[in-house]
C-alpha cells in the first residue's frame, strides 16, 4: 500500500486565537465581511506547519483578493440557484493553489467546473438526500479527494489515499466534543483534519513517487448509508404510529370536551375530559346589581348605572347594556358585562367581540383576558386562548383559574407535560382544588404515569370530585 510523503505538525492550542477570535467572533461581529481575511490567516498558519515532499510551504494570498472572489462566486451561485456551485469551488481552489508555494514553486489546480459538476450533483446533493443525510460525510470525502487529485503542489502531481473510516471518526469526534464544549474544540478538530489530509497525500513525479490509486465511489458505502437512513426513518415511523395508536385508544374512551365559559367550577360530563373553570351553575351572566361579579382591575368612573342581573330576561338585560354603551362608547365595564351575557347564551362570536372591545378600553383588565381565553378555547382557537391566559398570569400571577384553564387547553393539544406544569402551579395557589387534581390525574394517565394518576384521583375524590371514582374502579394495569 503506498504511503503519503506529506506531513502536518501543529496543535489545537496554536490555532485557538485564529479559529475562535478571527474565524469566529471577528467574522460574526463584522457580519461576515472579515471572513476572507480570517481564512487567509488560517491558510498561512496551515502552510507554516505543513511539509510537502520534505519541502516547506508558504501561502501568499491576501484577504482583499479573496473577498472579491467570494463575493462574485456567491452572487453567481445564488443567481443560478446553485448551478454555478462547481465553477465557484474551482475558482476558489485555483486561487488558493496559485498562492501556495512549495519550496518556493507555485502550485496549480487543473480541475474544471464541468468536471466537478457530476460529482457535486450526485455526491453532495442527490446521494445524501436518498440516504437521509447519512451519505453526506462520504460525499465530502469524495469531494476532498477530487480536489487533491487535481492539485499540482509545487508543479508536481498529487494523489490521495487517506482512509474514509478515519475521516468519519474525525467527524463524529468533532460533533460530540464541539457539542460538549460549545464549539471550543474546533481548533483541535481542524488540526485532526489537516493531519489526516496531509498524511494521506502523495506528491511527486509519477515515475519517482509511489502514488495512491484514484478514489472511486464505493457503492457499498452508498448501500450501507441508505440502509442506515432507512432504519432511522422506519424507527421514527414506528414511534409515530405507536403515538397515534395510543391517542386513538384514548379517543375511543372519551375525548376532550369543550372548554366551559367564564369563571367558577363545574365538572365535565364525559371521561378523559379535564374539569374547567366555567359559568356559575345558575347560568346567570356575570353582571351584578351594582357591579360586575368579575370587575376589572380599574373600573371606569364614567359608569353611572349598571345592568341588573336578577329576575330579568336576556333581552331586557341586553337592552339596558346597549343603552349604557350608546350613552358612553368608552364604557369598558358595559362591554365586559355584555360579553358575559352573550357567553351565557353561547353566542361566542359576539362575546369575543365585546371582550376584545373591553380589553381595548382597559388593557389591564385581567378578567376580560381570562374570559376571552375561555371563549377562544370553546371556539378551538387554542393558540390564541393560550396567549390570553398568559396575559392574565402576567397581570395577576395568583390567578389560579388561568393556570387551570391553560392546562386544559394544553390537554386538548395533547401537550400533557405542559398541562401538568400548569396544574402544578394552580395547586400551589389552591392546594384543595379537587378539579385540578382530577385534571392532573387525566394528564398523568395520558402520559402513562398511572401511579401518579391514581394518587391524584384519590385526592380529588377525597375533596369531593365524584368523577374520579369511576377511574379508581378501573384496574391499575389497564
Amino acid at each position: 500500500m503506498p504511503k503519503g510523503n506529506c506531513e502536518f505538525k501543529a496543535t489545537g492550542g496554536q490555532y485557538f486565537s485564529t479559529v475562535i477570535f478571527h474565524l469566529g467572533l471577528f467574522s460574526l461581529f463584522s457580519l461576515g465581511i472579515y471572513l476572507p481575511w480570517a481564512l487567509v490567516r488560517l491558510f498561512k498558519l496551515k502552510a507554516a506547519h505543513t511539509s510537502i515532499q520534505g519541502k516547506d510551504t508558504k501561502f501568499s494570498g491576501r484577504g482583499g483578493a479573496l473577498f472579491g472572489l467570494l463575493l462574485v462566486s456567491s452572487l453567481l451561485t445564488i443567481v443560478t440557484l446553485g448551478l454555478y456551485g462547481p465553477w465557484a469551488f474551482c475558482r476558489i481552489f485555483r486561487w488558493k493553489a496559485d498562492h501556495t508555494l512549495v519550496g518556493g514553486v507555485p502550485s496549480r489546480f487543473s480541475g474544471t467546473g464541468g468536471g466537478l459538476f457530476v460529482l457535486y450533483l450526485f455526491q453532495l446533493i442527490l446521494l445524501p438526500m436518498l440516504t437521509f443525510g447519512f451519505y453526506y460525510p462520504v460525499g465530502m470525502y469524495r469531494f476532498h479527494a477530487w480536489k487533491e487529485e487535481h492539485t499540482l503542489y509545487g508543479g508536481k502531481p498529487a494523489s490521495f489515499g487517506a482512509g474514509l473510516g478515519a475521516y468519519i471518526k474525525i467527524c463524529l469526534v468533532t460533533w460530540i466534543l464541539n457539542s460538549l464544549t460549545l464549539g471550543l474544540f474546533t481548533p483541535w478538530a481542524l488540526c485532526m483534519l489537516y493531519r489526516w489530509q496531509m498524511g494521506g497525500l502523495a506528491v511527486g513525479d509519477r515515475e519517482l513517487t509511489d502514488h495512491f490509486p484514484p478514489v472511486q465511489t464505493s457503492w457499498r458505502a452508498v448501500l450501507i448509508t441508505f440502509l442506515m437512513g432507512l432504519l432511522l426513518v422506519a424507527s421514527m415511523g414506528f414511534f409515530i404510529l405507536e403515538e397515534i395508536k395510543f391517542h386513538m385508544q384514548a379517543l375511543s374512551k372519551g375525548s376532550f370536551q369543550e372548554t366551559a365559559v367564564l369563571k367558577s367550577k363545574i365538572v365535565m360530563s364525559k371521561p378523559e375530559t379535564p374539569s374547567a373553570k366555567a359559568v356559575e351553575k345558575t347560568e346567570k351572566p356575570i353582571a351584578a346589581e351594582k357591579e360586575p361579579a368579575l370587575k376589572p382591575s380599574k373600573p371606569k368612573k364614567t359608569q353611572t348605572e349598571k345592568p341588573k342581573a336578577v329576575n330579568q330576561d336576556f333581552e331586557d338585560r341586553l337592552r339596558k347594556i346597549d343603552l349604557l354603551i350608546k350613552d358612553n362608547p368608552k364604557n369598558g365595564i358595559a362591554y365586559y358585562n355584555r360579553a358575559c351575557l352573550y357567553a351565557s347564551k353561547e353566542d361566542f362570536d359576539q362575546a369575543l367581540k365585546d371582550f376584545t372591545q373591553a380589553i381595548n378600553i382597559d388593557p389591564e383588565n385581567a378578567e376580560a383576558y381570562y374570559n376571552r381565553g375561555i371563549v377562544r378555547a370553546r371556539k378551538n382557537q387554542y393558540d390564541m386562548a393560550i396567549q390570553d391566559f398568559q396575559k392574565v398570569i402576567r397581570l395577576n400571577p395568583a390567578f389560579e383559574d388561568a393556570y387551570c384553564n391553560r392546562g386544559n387547553v394544553y390537554y386538548a393539544l395533547k401537550k400533557y407535560n405542559l398541562a401538568v406544569q400548569d396544574y402544578d402551579k394552580a395547586l400551589e395557589i389552591d392546594p384543595k382544588d379537587r378539579d385540578v387534581y382530577f385534571n392532573r390525574g387525566l394528564s398523568y394517565l395520558a402520559l402513562h404515569q398511572k401511579i401518579r394518576a391514581f394518587a391524584d384521583f384519590e385526592k380529588a375524590l377525597t375533596l369531593g370530585q365524584k368523577k374520579a371514582e369511576a377511574y379508581l374502579k378501573r384496574p391499575k394495569d389497564s
